[in-house]
């Protein structure tokens, strides 16, 4: 079995990867899409983040009352749609986890969410790349 670096930048040599795989955007089929190997801590921050945005699998809805209503970034109410972000997350050993939420749209993506190819970067790209920022 190989063992790679986690994408935050340090070597995970006694453990399994944790893999998590990122969708965000403002609509219809205008999507980026990301996948992120994280050890067990830096993966252990992301599951508690968004544990109250976890989709239970039965019946498709949001496990944390109210957690539709709310931000991911800033956790204050949401009136109208900005962006979405789609999470879906394979723990080492255990059954696929998926998450839903939505942002402003002037509130900065998450950073334990971060594409590692933006470098780190959280102000908003360039124009084609709807990534959420300041």
């Amino acid at each position: 079995m190989a063992f790679f670096p986690c994408d935050r930048g340090h070597a995970n040599p006694r453990g399994r990867n944790h893999t998590i795989y990122s969708a965000y955007g403002s609509g219809g089929s205008d999507f980026s899409r990301f996948r992120l190997r994280l050890c067990g801590a830096h993966a252990a921050d992301v599951y508690e983040h968004l544990a109250q945005f976890e989709v239970d699998p039965e019946s498709g809805t949001l496990r944390g009352a109210g957690a539709d209503l709310t931000c991911l970034a800033c956790l204050e109410p949401i009136s109208e749609v900005g962006w979405q972000v789609f999470v879906t997350c394979y723990p080492t050993n255990n059954e696929r986890k998926d998450y839903w939420s939505q942002l402003h749209t002037n509130c900065r993506f998450p950073a334990y969410l971060i594409n590692p190819s933006d470098n780190g970067n959280l102000a908003r790209p360039r124009a084609h790349d709807p990534l959420p920022g300041a």
